[in-house]
């Protein structure tokens, strides 16, 4: 379990950030939310620590299209600061109800989507092949492992 960011991450690297703006100004969340943008997400880790981050629902707000990564002239890798930033909100339980909710469909069924009769029939319809039986015990010793399980199900 990581504790800190700090510890994927050398604090003083990121402060190579020089306020170009360009991984906000080509992010598609900021651009439908004004309240958001990765230069935000990273300078307020920088000042304020990653709690301040970690307990935002905005971090949520991030798609990892990884073009704030490809568009930063320090080479900064901040999809994968963002990465690390979701797995420590999910390991404090800020969870969004819909990422749960999504977790705990695979957890159930193994598959991220619902599988109903109508998509059965339109499978058919479609001549495709019936959708393979999954192994739940290997997705929940997925789980598990990741940690995930326990953030659904906390002891």
């Amino acid at each position: 379990m990581i504790q800190s960011i700090w510890e994927l991450f050398n604090k003083e690297e990121l402060f190579e950030c020089y306020q170009c703006a360009r991984c906000t100004g080509s992010c598609p969340a900021a651009m439908v939310l004004n309240s958001y943008g990765p230069r935000e997400t990273l300078l307020r880790c920088l000042n304020l620590g990653q709690e301040a981050v970690i307990t935002d629902e905005r971090v949520w707000y991030c798609t990892t299209c990884h073009v704030c990564e490809d568009r930063c002239p320090q080479e900064i890798n901040i999809s994968e600061l963002l990465t690390a930033i979701f797995n420590l909100a999910a390991q404090r339980g800020n969870l969004p109800e819909k990422v749960k909710f999504g977790v705990d469909l695979i957890a159930k069924t193994g598959r991220s989507l619902i599988v109903n009769e109508k998509v059965l029939r339109d499978r058919q319809k479609l001549s495709l092949p019936d959708l393979p039986p999954l192994d739940l015990d290997e997705i929940e010793g997925i789980l598990k492992k990741t940690g995930l399980l326990e953030i659904l199900e906390p002891a």
